[in-house]
């Protein structure tokens, strides 16, 4: 597997080559750093098509911008931080989608004879309170916090925090309630629309 440090001289060579439209240069850098971009895409997106996707449109920017690249070294942290950005876009992506969706089903009619529905929803919730209960306290409160509405900002006036450590605080009860509720598919699904 390639090194992140890569061949310096020579990925300058590629990219000197690649800057003038020389596409065996381009192949060169996508065979050198393909797999090891599309192992990290597949870590984070947890998904072979979306990080095949994430893939595509990292070489395909690098492609259609190749006459403006101004890399003059480590040519493998330009590309791992353009994989950075294509991986962080697709994740937007991904929840604006699934928060469209939602929106969408919340204008449906409610009926009021739907029990099973409503004894669902009731149970999810009261398993997303269990799960938030085993919390950290300075998590706990995050999370019940941001279920009841809160921003960041008004969550950090409260409990008198920097927004920066609200921010940790949410990441990692966010983190550690994905891995309490690993197995319950839809119990994720309330979980993201409970706590945006």
């Amino acid at each position: 597997m390639t090194s992140w440090k890569g061949d310096t001289e020579e990925d300058l060579a590629l990219l000197e080559r690649l800057r003038k439209g020389d596409r065996a240069a381009f192949e060169a850098i996508y065979r050198r750093y393909h797999a090891k971009l599309y192992t990290l895409a597949l870590r984070y997106l947890k998904n072979r098509a979306d990080a095949d996707d994430a893939l595509q449109q990292l070489f395909v920017k690098l492609w259609t911008a190749r006459e403006a690249l101004f890399i003059t070294r480590n040519l493998s942290g330009y590309l791992y931080g353009m994989l950075k950005h294509q991986v962080l876009n697709q994740i937007r992506n991904n929840v604006n989608a699934l928060q469209h969706n939602y929106r969408i089903v919340q204008k449906q009619p409610q009926y009021d004879d739907d029990l099973y529905t409503l004894a669902e929803r009731s149970h999810r919730i009261e398993l997303l309170g269990q799960a938030i209960a085993t919390l950290p306290p300075q998590q706990r409160a995050v999370a019940t916090m941001r279920c009841e509405g809160y921003s960041n900002q008004e969550i950090a006036a409260r409990l008198n925090l920097s927004i920066h450590t609200v921010n940790t605080h949410y990441r990692e009860c966010l983190k550690r309630l994905k891995s309490l509720l690993a197995g319950a598919a839809n119990l994720l699904i309330t979980l993201l629309l409970l706590i945006r």
